[in-house]
């Protein structure tokens, strides 16, 4: 959200997943240090280094980034949202994008009148990690 596109981006996926596994983290110089510092922990190749790896979000609540709030106003809900969008009812969507509310729903999350589709969303599952040492056997998801 500070620059528009994820840091280790590209169109191929492939590629994508290499930048991520093998390439350095670069940040451009127009953020602050401390959303530098908090970037730089949270997508930390070595996850026993990563912000948050030893105190869970506690480390990530008292990062210097997060400093200004004010966790128990938050808590409480007595802080301003930056954007509150002005909608007519709980049925309102004139602020999300047609592409996804115009997209079909289906009756039960998991379940499918098409065998087909839940077959080819489990494949497409067990293949998002491949490659990641930590890959699922296709068993798995059956």
């Amino acid at each position: 959200m500070l620059y528009g596109l994820p840091p280790f981006y590209s169109r191929n996926t492939a590629e994508m997943y290499d930048n991520i596994l093998n390439k350095p983290l670069q940040l451009k110089p127009n953020i602050t240090n401390s959303a530098r510092h908090l970037l730089e922990g949270l997508l930390q190749k070595d996850r026993t280094k990563r912000v948050g790896a030893k105190e869970d979000f506690m480390e990530i609540k008292n990062h210097i980034f997060f400093s200004p709030i004010n966790w128990d106003d938050l808590i409480n809900k007595k802080i301003t949202p930056p954007f509150n969008p002005n909608v007519s009812g709980p049925s309102d969507l004139r602020h999300f994008d047609p592409e996804f509310t115009d997209e079909p729903v289906p009756n039960s999350i998991g379940q499918s009148s098409d065998s087909i589709l839940i077959t080819a969303s489990v494949q497409e599952a067990a293949e998002a990690f491949l490659g990641f040492s930590y890959a699922p056997s296709m068993d798995s998801f059956l």
